[in-house]
């Protein structure tokens, strides 16, 4: 794939796709943490904080995406 080839619109939209992943992955995560049966057994990763970012990130990008994509006229 040649960068000379790619817009915008594909960049945002892919990367807004990934953090929908990454999003996705972090409140799976956050779950599991919160019905974890060893309450000792705490995670040092604040999993809800990362799953709001990449949320709100990821909204943005797709959102910058979409609006790329129809000003564009394809």
């Amino acid at each position: 794939m040649d960068p000379e080839s790619t817009s915008y619109v594909t960049l945002f939209g892919a990367v807004g796709a990934l953090a929908f992943a990454v999003a996705f992955l972090a409140g799976v995560r956050e779950r599991r943490e919160r019905h974890r049966r060893d309450l000792d057994r705490i995670s040092t990763v604040p999993w809800r904080l990362v799953s709001v970012l990449f949320s709100m990130l990821a909204i943005i990008l797709t959102a910058t995406a979409v609006r790329a994509w129809f000003a564009s006229g394809s």
